[in-house]
Parts: C-alpha cells; structure tokens; sequence
C-alpha cells in the first residue's frame, strides 16, 4: 500500500451467536469510511465476513440472519445435522449464488480444519459455499464438510481467532474481533442445555436428572482446552486492534437475541474507533 492508505486487515472470530457481533464492527467501520482490504473468518466470523466481502450491507446482514435462525434453525430437526446444514445451504444460495471467492469485493480466508489429520486449512479460492459450510461445521451441530478430498470442520476447533493468517498477508494495521469470552465471565456454561440445545442425542443414555451437572461439566471442560490454545496464539500474534464486545452472557447457539451482541459489537468498536484512526493517520 502506499504511505497515505495503510493496508488494514480484519480478523473475525468464532462464537456463534456471539459473532453477530461482527455485524455491528462493521457497521461502525463502514459509516467511518474505513476500508478494509482482507478478511479473515473462522465459523459465524466467516459466514458474516463473506457477507460483507459480497457487498450486503451490515443491515441486510442482520435481517437475513434473523430471517435464518427466526426458522428455527436450532430447534427444529433438533437431531438432524443434515437437516441443519442444508437450512444454512438454502438461505445463502440466494445471496451468494454460485459465487467464488474470486467474485468477491474483499480478499477472504476462511479458516476450517482437517478431521483426519488434526491440521489447520485456509480455504480462499474455489466455491464459497462450501468453504462456509465448512468452517461453520461444528462438532456435534453441523456434519463435515468434504472439499478437495479433505474432510473438513469449523476451524475453531484449532483457533477461533487466526491472527496469524491475518499476518500472513502483511498487513500494516490488524484489527481482530475476539468473541470468544474469556473463562472468568463466561456465565453460559452454568446452563449448557440453553447453549447447546439439546444436540447430544447420545447424553439421552444418562439419567435426565445427572444431565444439567454432567453437561456443564463436559462443556467446560472443553472450555478451558480451547480457551488456553486460543491466548497462546493470541499472545504470539497479537493484532494491533482488538476488540472484544460483551458477548459473554449469550450462549454460543442461544440466538433468541441478536440485538445484544449486534450492539455490543457497535459499542467495542466505536471505543476503539480513536486508536484505529490515530493509527491510520500515521500513514498520512
């Protein structure tokens, strides 16, 4: 880039409903006229940042997500992973047709992981649906994904936050959306049901009054291992702005709110907007 157009690049996140988050960073860059020249997202990060790649206005973003789980998207089909994944399939073919990652307005990488072979895959070319089934699929929620003979899951499962792909493309400033809540303020966990809904069909072998403690138990469990590998890699790449809204009290598959975490998103971003700009002006 030249002296006066730093080239920023934009890291989103996984979390789930806690990424609608995203919409409202996005939001707050777009009426400040900041332009964004890469995207990096893992899961709903993903989803949102090929979204806004494709040109949909933040606004549209948030009515067409709300249209999506609106239908009962978590409930419905409660067992079906299929069944859920071709409910996202149907509400982005209509938006992104038979679009490529080429097609787009905004370079993306979506980040997902190979089952088979434990590694971390960036997918930027090719079809873009898939890509977004793929980095979406979560464990137990959503089926794997197959592309180019790689079996493929939500790349949170590795990194819900790949700040070092977003360095990988040489940017001059990284701002990263963190919404995945840190151990000490994450409440969800309290009521695992509330978060994940009733997925785990074989939890059906236990005894219904044993679920509530077990579950919590298993889920933070998982917590903490991801949680640990997540700072690790935030510590060694850290961005030069990152945001990290008040998503804490919303359950990762909890969508019955998207007003609180879009706002939250807006908030962490506009108290941030200061340091991007000061950081920008650098470049002047």
């Amino acid at each position: 880039m030249s002296a006066s157009t730093p080239k920023i690049g934009l890291v989103l996140g996984g979390g789930g409903s806690r990424g609608i988050a995203h919409i409202g960073v996005l939001d707050v860059l777009q009426d400040a006229n900041i332009h964004i020249d890469f995207i990096v997202g893992t899961s709903m990060g993903g989803i949102i940042g090929a979204l806004f790649a494709a040109g949909i206005d933040p606004d549209i973003m948030a009515e067409r997500i709300s249209d999506l789980v609106g239908g009962n998207l978590f409930v419905r089909n409660a067992f079906s992973a299929r069944a859920r994944q071709a409910m996202v399939r149907k509400y982005l073919e209509p938006i992104l047709a038979d679009k490529t990652f080429a097609d787009l307005n905004i370079p993306l990488t979506v980040m997902a992981v190979d089952v088979i072979h434990g590694q971390e895959i960036s997918l930027n070319e090719g079809e873009l649906i898939p890509a977004l089934l793929a980095t979406s699929a979560v464990p137990a929620v959503f089926p794997t994904v197959e592309i180019n003979g790689l079996v493929l899951a939500d790349g949170g499962v590795i990194d819900s936050l790949a700040t070092h792909v977003g360095y990988a493309q040489n940017p001059d400033i990284l701002i990263a959306v963190d919404v995945y809540p840190p151990l000490e303020n994450d409440t969800s966990w309290h009521d695992p049901l509330s978060d994940i809904m009733g997925f785990a069909s074989p939890l059906s072998l236990f005894s219904i009054n044993d679920m509530p403690s077990m579950l919590a138990s298993i889920w933070r469990s998982v917590r903490i291992m991801t949680w640990y590998l997540h700072e690790k890699r935030l510590q060694e790449y850290p961005p030069h702005i990152l945001l990290r809204p008040a998503v804490e009290s919303y359950g990762s598959l909890d969508f019955r709110d998207l007003e609180g975490p879009l706002v939250a998103g807006a908030d962490a971003m506009l108290e941030q907007l200061p340091k991007l700009q000061a950081l920008i002006a650098q470049y002047a």
